[in-house]
């Protein structure tokens, strides 16, 4: 059985017990969890789990979930609190019903299965209401599935500690160095590019803002007695100045393509930055300009397009692409002349 359906179950275990007013010991948790399960869970499991329970935005649970002293174990602060309740009338019924048929799509996709916790609830209650009125839920969506397979298992860790302020000790595994490397992170962001997922922080050893691919790391540390920095950082700010997670190294300049009018149409439709903006556009080619910062990302783009577009200033970026074509057509001329 994965584990993160295992950790739903203890959820449910532990939400049991406590129900009703009732004071329970780690060691009862660990134990009725164990004896569900027919496996080993440890105290330190359970602190985690009850961790999860309190802080962990992707179950959503925020239980009030609190050490009684006097009572020598875990309570519910609130004695009518379960993780099961959740507070809906009819109309919210059918407000979500549109809601939930998303929501099953999106949980067979293994990036939003850190999310799992929170997407279950609902999708359980919606369907018991329409068990209620006989009638069955329908799957008439599908969305693009090519999640990550490494990495997930961090953003609930990461999550608690962004929101804390925690500095962190990151062990990162890069793709260009065959060691493992130790950097001390200031977490400020996650976020999500082409089915991979970033951490954004900021780098002591760097002295500057990095991004970080969770399927590298290999572990983290909070350092809750180092002092989180003062610098700000606004994501909407940062990330609007280039496209993707390569940090380029120059400043936003003006960029001028121009794309046969079957692609140009489409662009039109599907702006390829948030600076996008067309210019001029005839019967056979439409001119966009955009204000951003170069980096591999934005020329794969332009790359992607092959023959439909032509990168018309700055003068240098087109002199780039020309040389990445140049080289791609190398293998292909030696393969010819071989043939």
């Amino acid at each position: 059985m994965p584990k993160n359906k295992n950790a739903i179950i203890r959820y449910k275990i532990i939400d049991q017990l406590l129900m009703n007013g009732k004071s329970v010991t780690k060691k009862e948790l660990a134990d009725a969890c164990q004896e569900k399960l027919e496996m080993s869970v440890s105290l330190r499991t359970i602190e985690n789990d009850i961790y999860a329970m309190r802080y962990s935005e992707g179950l959503n649970y925020f239980a009030p979930l609190e050490y009684s002293h006097q009572k020598a174990g875990y309570i519910y602060t609130q004695p009518d609190y379960s993780i099961d309740h959740i507070p809906v009338n009819d109309e919210d019924l059918n407000k979500l019903s549109f809601a939930a048929s998303l929501l099953n799509q999106y949980g067979k996709v293994n990036a939003f299965q850190a999310f799992s916790g929170a997407i279950d609830k609902v999708i359980r209650l919606i369907n018991y209401h329409k068990m209620q009125a006989n009638n069955n839920a329908i799957d008439f969506i599908e969305f693009e599935k090519n999640p990550p397979k490494q990495g997930m298992e961090y953003i609930d860790q990461l999550i608690p500690l962004i929101r804390a302020k925690r500095v962190i000790h990151l062990r990162h595994h890069s793709f260009w160095k065959d060691e493992v490397q130790l950097f001390t992170i200031h977490p400020f962001y996650l976020k999500e590019f082409k089915f991979r997922w970033y951490l954004v922080g900021y780098c002591e050893e760097r002295d500057d803002i990095r991004i970080f691919g969770l399927e590298r790391i290999r572990a983290i540390e909070s350092l809750p007695m180092h002092t989180f920095t003062h610098k700000i950082f606004n994501p909407e700010l940062y990330f609007e100045k280039f496209i993707g997670v390569n940090v380029p190294k120059g400043k936003p300049e003006r960029i001028l393509l121009r794309f046969k009018n079957k692609i140009g149409k489409y662009i039109l439709t599907q702006a390829i930055h948030n600076s996008q903006k067309l210019m001029h556009n005839s019967e056979d080619t439409h001119d966009f300009e955009y204000l951003l910062s170069v980096n591999h990302e934005f020329i794969g783009v332009i790359l992607s397009w092959g023959a439909n577009v032509e990168v018309i200033e700055p003068a240098s970026l087109r002199e780039r692409v020309r040389e990445v074509l140049q080289k791609n057509l190398k293998p292909y001329e030696i393969l010819s002349k071989q043939v």
